[in-house]
């Protein structure tokens, strides 16, 4: 996974009910996809804070939410009296790690994301097949390895060993895809997966991609 260092100014986002999705990053894991409203519902329950590491994209960069355009308006808190003067800000630090949450009375849960499947294994060995108009062939391909070792099975046919699920597969794809493309994603596990007459060096490369020995 992709994870940029929070110092790297993030991209302009559009507002926050204009981004159709959101990925969250905490304890080395993605969480999501997430929709503006669960995001915000998130924030408000204090699960999602400023310095949590979010992102458009789930494979990132991830940058602190309050520091995404898209999500700031979120953490504003309006002053209880105007005469009151503004908080000084702390100087930013020079290193390019990332900065460290600050101190609450309680540490904030994670957001309750869907459960991974398989939990025991950091990859699941996911089948992607589509249909494609508006891609070529080749640029689909590269940007299915992004996500984990792949081999082309047939020419639109592909094995990869994700990092992610299928469904968040899915909708990382998708977003390069229109309406005139088809995809279709299915989570194979190897002791219940068998194939016929396929050539020798397909076969080899396809059971080293799947773990098969």
């Amino acid at each position: 996974m992709s994870n940029t260092s929070a110092m790297t100014e993030p991209p302009e986002q559009p507002n926050v009910a204009a981004t159709p999705s959101w990925f969250v990053q905490t304890a080395g894991e993605v969480w999501g996809p997430y929709s503006p409203v669960r995001i915000a519902r998130f924030v408000a329950e204090g699960r999602v804070t400023a310095q949590s590491l979010v992102s458009a994209e789930i494979e990132g960069p991830f940058h602190p939410a309050a520091r995404w355009r898209g999500l700031a308006p979120l953490f504003h808190k309006p002053k209880l009296y105007q005469h009151q003067p503004a908080p000084i800000a702390a100087p930013q630090p020079t290193q390019t790690a990332e900065p460290k949450p600050e101190a609450e009375p309680k540490p904030a849960p994670r957001p309750d994301p869907p459960q991974p499947a398989p939990a025991a294994a950091p990859t699941r060995p996911l089948l992607v097949w589509a249909d494609l108009v508006s891609v070529r062939v080749d640029q689909f391909e590269a940007l299915v390895a992004r996500y984990g070792a792949a081999v082309a099975i047939r020419p639109t046919l592909w094995l990869v060993q994700a990092r992610c699920d299928a469904a968040a597969l899915r909708n990382a794809l998708s977003r390069r895809l229109t309406g005139a493309d088809a995809l279709m994603i299915v989570h194979a596990p190897l002791d219940q997966t068998a194939w016929f007459n396929l050539d020798s060096a397909a076969e080899r490369t396809l059971r080293q991609v799947w773990g098969g020995g």
